[in-house]
C-alpha cells in the first residue's frame, strides 16, 4: 500500500520553505489595515452628521446667502 500521496504528504516540501511572504506581505497588509483605518474613520464623521441632522440645515444655510445676494439687487 504504496499510495504516491503518502509519499508526498511524508516528503519535506522544499518549495514551501522559499515561499514565505516575508516584507512584502506584512508591508501589503499593513496598507489594508491602514486604509480601512481611514474609511472607518471618515464614515464615523459622515455618520454623525447624518445622524444630527445638521445637514438639511447646512443645505439651508449655503443656499440663504445666494437668495440675499439675489434679493440685494
Amino acid at each position: 500500500m504504496n499510495h504516491p500521496a503518502l509519499q508526498l504528504a511524508a516528503s519535506s516540501n522544499p518549495v514551501a520553505d522559499l515561499a514565505s511572504p516575508g516584507i512584502l506581505g506584512f508591508t501589503v497588509i499593513a496598507l489594508i489595515g491602514g486604509a480601512l483605518f481611514l474609511l472607518m474613520r471618515s464614515m464615523k464623521g459622515h455618520l454623525d452628521v447624518a445622524r444630527s441632522g445638521d445637514f438639511d440645515q447646512r443645505a439651508a444655510g449655503a443656499t440663504v446667502p445666494a437668495e440675499k445676494s439675489a434679493e440685494d439687487d
